[in-house]
């Protein structure tokens, strides 16, 4: 399926480029990948320079389940299937995810659940997992670093289509949609907390440690804001 104009454009929005490569790409090899990480973040941590990967990537996550649930389309495959570009926006420097026309796929309303349990084990879950073979850190900081951008999108559709988002959320919410993953990561986050609360106040249980790079501050979201990273 061949990416529209407007659909690209809707995808740059999330800083995701389609059809084209990476000019400053990051290597294949996740080893060498994560040493081009903590360069470009500015990070002597492994740790933080993965939970940098994460934020950024939420992205592309966040822009799969705009395509599923507003376009009816989505990028199948897994998180091998993409590339990553570093790029410079406003002084800041940001990743890029690239993925291939040849993998957008219409779907019907019937298979939007199935499409969102892809998107959550192949290229969320797997990701996590790859990274974590090289690199000690909590899934759980790296699923709340995903799941924080997800948020922000659904408590924006609720206002448009309220019950179509209360019915993702219950879906999102039962542990047993996420298996082979081992619980809900969007259940241990928010809790009983609505989508509101969600997006107004501090809700995370870890910090994404942005605060412990240069070209970034402190979150208003974060749970530690006065803990220092030991390196």
């Amino acid at each position: 399926m061949d990416a529209s104009p407007q659909l690209k454009l809707i995808l740059s929005n999330y800083s995701v480029a389609v059809g084209r490569l990476p000019e400053k790409p990051l290597s294949l090899d996740l080893k060498t990948a994560i040493t081009q990480l903590k360069e470009w973040s500015g990070s002597e941590n492994d740790g933080v320079a993965v939970s940098y990967f994460f934020r950024q990537y939420a992205l592309f996550i966040t822009a799969q389940f705009d395509l599923i649930i507003n376009h009816h389309c989505y990028f199948k495959g897994s998180f091998s299937d993409l590339r990553f570009n570093r790029v410079v926006n406003y002084g800041f420097p940001l990743l890029q995810t690239h993925a291939d026309a040849e993998n957008l796929v219409l779907i019907t309303d019937s298979q939007r659940f199935s499409a969102m349990h892809e998107v959550l084990y192949e290229q969320g879950d797997q990701a996590i997992q790859e990274f974590r073979r090289y690199v000690k850190i909590s899934p759980i900081i790296l699923w709340e670093n995903i799941l924080g951008s997800l948020l922000w999108f659904y408590a924006n559709f609720e206002k448009r289509q309220p019950r179509r988002a209360a019915e993702d959320l219950e879906w999102l919410l039962e542990p047993e949609n996420w298996e082979p993953i081992k619980m809900s990561y969007l259940a241990k986050l928010l809790g009983n907390s609505s989508l509101e609360v969600a997006v107004t106040r501090p809700l995370r249980k870890t910090c994404c440690l942005y605060k412990e790079l240069d070209a970034f501050e402190t979150c208003t979201f974060c749970p530690q804001p006065h803990i220092q990273m030991k390196t």
